[in-house]
């Protein structure tokens, strides 16, 4: 593999030089936020609004962040991927302690990580199992605390899935990587609402906004499990996947018709409203 551009506390290196001290307490207490941005061609998709997420999830935490470094960081490492498609994954932890403690310090130095990965974004569509949201109760912050999807997720690998659908009660939360949307057996679109269980996300927010004023205008709420089993069509919403359906889902009697009309309309609007991102994009 090729050197990975890194950049850790603004000096910019390769991922391999990269030295972290086992005492951050993003090591020890998940004690940090991320973001992940995709750049296409070098140009990223909405880049503000993965900022001002990141701004609100270090509110959350009260994190004291000096957001002008971290946009200087970014920068530098989007640059390193030269006109490519790719991500920014870049990291925020509130500091190093001296030695480990549940307490931390006041005045302790923020810790910023992050790098550049060129990529092609996956566009097939992929398996999925049904599984009980275990995860924390804050999951509107992107905190690196993902103990809960890591377990679900990696099960799911075992049955031959790439992803699971999350539900609490038999109402779906999300995806363990992504926000969720299907159509319902009636023809309407789906999705949750948001909530401390569900990650606002960038790509979800770009689709709602695509499919306003069209048939397919979004119906946010409480969506329950059992819609699945009469569903056409569920799909996934990430930076990194953009829209991605799902062929199955274990634990459930959804079947996917491809051919599906409606599905095909929702990708080319989204579509549409992702290139008129990526045409105002600094």
């Amino acid at each position: 593999m090729p050197d990975i551009a890194a950049i850790y506390q603004g000096k910019l290196n390769t991922l391999d030089q990269i030295r972290v001290s086992p005492l951050s307490r993003a090591y020890t207490f998940s004690d940090s936020i991320y973001e992940v941005i995709p750049y296409f061609s070098g140009k990223s998709l909405c880049f503000k609004e993965h900022v001002d997420r990141m701004t609100q999830s270090a509110l959350l935490m009260e994190l004291k962040v000096n957001f002008e470094s971290v946009i200087d960081d970014i920068h530098k490492l989007a640059n390193t991927l030269n006109n490519q498609d790719g991500y920014v994954y870049y990291q925020i932890s509130r500091g190093v302690d001296m030695v480990r403690s549940h307490l931390y310090q006041d005045d302790l130095e923020i810790e910023r990580f992050g790098y550049a990965m060129p990529i092609s974004f996956p566009s097939s569509s992929i398996s999925a199992m049904l599984c009980d949201d275990d995860r924390w109760g804050k999951c509107n912050i992107k905190s690196t605390s993902l103990l809960g999807n890591v377990l679900a997720m990696n099960k799911a690998k075992s049955l031959g899935c790439q992803e699971v659908v999350m539900h609490r009660g038999g109402f779906m939360t999300e995806a363990g990587a992504s926000n969720v949307f299907y159509f319902d057996s009636t023809g309407k679109v789906r999705t949750s609402s948001l909530s401390e269980n569900i990650l606002p996300g960038i790509t979800r927010a770009i689709l709602i906004n695509a499919l306003k004023d069209t048939p397919y205008s979004v119906e946010e709420g409480c969506c329950a499990i059992s819609d699945f089993n009469d569903s056409p069509c569920i799909w996934l919403t990430s930076s990194t996947k953009g829209l991605l359906p799902l062929t199955n889902l274990i634990g459930t009697e959804y079947q996917f018709e491809e051919n599906f009309n409606g599905y095909k309309d929702v990708a080319k609007l989204f579509n549409s409203a992702m290139q008129s991102h990526l045409a105002a994009s600094e």
